[in-house]
């Protein structure tokens, strides 16, 4: 399984416009390559929950990765390797 994190300033980049940068960074793939994140999470409510001034964390699968966004900025996002004879 691979890791990866980022941090965000969620007053500049909106958590739903963040998750499918990075996605697309981390993969080296085109955003329209993976379904949209609507289909995993409702962009909105994502964007609604993490920038609010509570303590939050949010994880989902999207694009096949799960994803956690928390409040303070961080994105995480973790790929699983599939292995062979395992």
């Amino acid at each position: 399984m691979s890791v990866t994190r980022k941090q965000y300033d969620w007053s500049e980049t909106r958590p739903s416009m963040a998750v499918p940068e990075y996605i697309s960074a981390i993969t080296g793939r085109e955003q329209t390559d993976f379904a949209p994140l609507y289909d995993a999470i409702d962009p909105e409510a994502l964007d609604a929950l993490v920038q609010s001034d509570s303590p939050v964390s949010v994880s989902f699968e999207h694009a096949g990765h799960s994803i956690t966004v928390r409040s303070d900025g961080e994105v995480v996002v973790q790929t699983v390797t599939a292995s062979i004879g395992r």
